[in-house]
């Protein structure tokens, strides 16, 4: 940092730095389960064992300091440091310190309280080769302060599809994608929350030049990349690296998995091109962070869980994920989950089952499955290239499409009748905006910046909630009068007349009384 100093004395021209690929994500919870901290991530081309990150409430006064980790998997080093005891909702600025080389400085809001709505933005499948759009998008809501964090389900780059690109079929390309890639995310990711999944693009390098190197094959297989260069909130919530963990974003709690490896029967369970998966038992840290999440609707009414394959898709299903996860997305009343995989977009109406079927979003007692896999990548079907060329040209042109994945060929049928709207010829995402009493949700193409979709979820009638079992004599840890209007002793008694016996519907009905 002096020999930066020196030369800016000197009217001299500071080298770039070599820190590089910066992003954040949500790190620490406290006893309400508000997210108290940012993981701060980036990359440097030598070991810095000293690296840290700088911090504090305005731009002048970084006071605080957190040391951040190191580690390597192949030439290159990923470092993590975790900013601490945050105060929810505030701007607070950061600078990464490498010895000599600075990083600008940045900023970020903290989480918010479970009071507060929040907006975030939701895709899978996002590369570098078609997704210009979608990250120009993504770069004007984070300017303007539209959104508050990005909830992205797997496919985060395709770095193994780097093979395919002009003059890579044999050069050793799969880190040159990654790190493009991150780079070009990270005006987007210094200030948003980049919350990840594992998706099938991320297991391992399988281009010929890997193929062809023990070393690489050993090195670059098992998702190994990926774990090393995020940091999610896995430690906090009892998950596993970065394949599986959860957190809260003010009234939402969020459930992020791992639909590659982590149920029996999975696509990539043991083995994608190479060896992939044993990571360990998923279904019961499922289970056991959905029944914590159940108790706590009261402060947090929305739970959205999150993966790269889908369960339904195109009227068919994927029954060895629907017999492990389904009945525990049902029995704790799971209220979206989002998924990508299939490069286009389908809305479904809520489904439980295969055929049970709810054709309103207003409390309806079971999931909405949105699927959301085309933000722009190199392997979009041929039907959005010329949607593309149609918007660029204003001429029309023949239309063309992919054949059907190999993948929905090992899907079960299912029922159309499920599927509510579905888009296949644009590039989009979802957006969300969340409070305490509704879920409302927008898929927009971001080519020309056009809601395609959209629906509200409800939260259900007090006399129609399902919620586990529980001591109704604790009526009173949640009835109190800090939650509203009429709220209080008295509004326990009548949460009892009511027959709410269960504390989530008990502090349910003390806020909404």
């Amino acid at each position: 940092m002096k020999f930066l100093t020196l030369l800016a004395t000197l009217g001299l021209p500071a080298q770039a730095s070599t820190i590089t690929q910066i992003h954040i994500a949500l790190a620490g919870s406290d006893d309400n389960g508000i997210s108290t901290g940012m993981a701060v991530s980036f990359q440097t081309e030598s070991d810095s064992p000293s690296a840290s990150v700088r911090y504090g409430l305005s731009a002048d006064s970084l006071s605080s300091t957190s040391t951040a980790t190191s580690s390597t998997y192949w030439e290159t080093y990923d470092h993590h440091a975790v900013l601490e005891s945050l105060e929810p909702s505030t701007q607070y600025y950061y600078q990464i310190v490498d010895g000599d080389d600075v990083s600008e400085v940045l900023s970020f809001t903290s989480a918010p309280t479970e009071k507060d709505s929040v907006n975030f933005a939701v895709f899978g499948d996002l590369g570098m080769v078609n997704g210009d759009s979608t990250r120009k998008y993504l770069t004007k809501l984070s300017e303007n302060k539209e959104i508050d964090l990005i909830y992205h389900m797997g496919d985060v780059g395709y770095a193994d599809d780097s093979f395919l690109h002009l003059g890579c079929y044999t050069r050793f390309c799969y880190e040159d994608a990654w790190n493009e890639f991150m780079n070009a995310m990270q005006p987007i990711v210094t200030s948003l929350p980049w919350m990840t999944m594992p998706g099938n693009h991320e297991a391992d390098c399988h281009s010929p030049n890997c193929m062809l190197s023990s070393t690489k094959r050993d090195k670059l297989s098992n998702f190994t990349a990926y774990n090393s260069r995020f940091r999610m909130p896995s430690e906090e919530s009892g998950g596993v690296m970065n394949m599986w963990h959860s957190f809260n974003h003010g009234p939402v709690h969020f459930i992020a998995l791992d639909l590659e490896t982590g149920f029996p029967g999975a696509a990539e369970e043991t083995r994608y091109v190479m060896k992939s998966g044993g990571f360990g038992d998923q279904i019961s840290w499922l289970e056991e962070d959905l029944k914590k999440a159940a108790e706590s609707r009261a402060v947090r009414p929305w739970i959205v869980a999150g993966g790269h394959h889908p369960m339904y898709n195109g009227g068919r299903v994927d029954s060895k994920m629907q017999a492990a996860m389904e009945p525990l997305l049902k029995k704790y009343n799971v209220d979206v989950f989002f998924t990508g995989h299939v490069h286009s977009y389908e809305r479904d109406w809520p489904t439980f089952n295969t055929t049970d079927i709810v054709k309103s979003y207003d409390a309806p007692g079971v999931p909405v499955h949105v699927m959301i896999g085309g933000p722009g990548n190199d392997e979009m079907s041929d039907g959005m290239r010329r949607i593309m060329q149609e918007i660029e040209s204003g001429e029309k042109v023949d239309p063309s499409r992919e054949p059907t994945e190999k993948w929905l060929a090992g899907l079960e049928a299912g029922s159309k009748d499920m599927i509510a709207l579905s888009d296949e010829d644009h590039y989009g995402i979802g957006r969300v905006e969340a409070n305490m009493t509704h879920f409302s949700f927008e898929y927009v193409q971001t080519t020309d910046e056009v809601v395609f979709d959209s629906f509200v979820l409800t939260k259900s009638p007090l006399d129609k909630m399902e919620v586990p079992s529980a001591d109704p004599d604790q009526c009173g840890n949640f009835c109190d009068p800090q939650f509203g209007p009429g709220c209080g002793p008295g509004a326990c008694t009548n949460c009892r007349e009511a027959g709410l016996d269960a504390q989530g519907a008990i502090a349910y009905a003390c806020q909404n009384w």
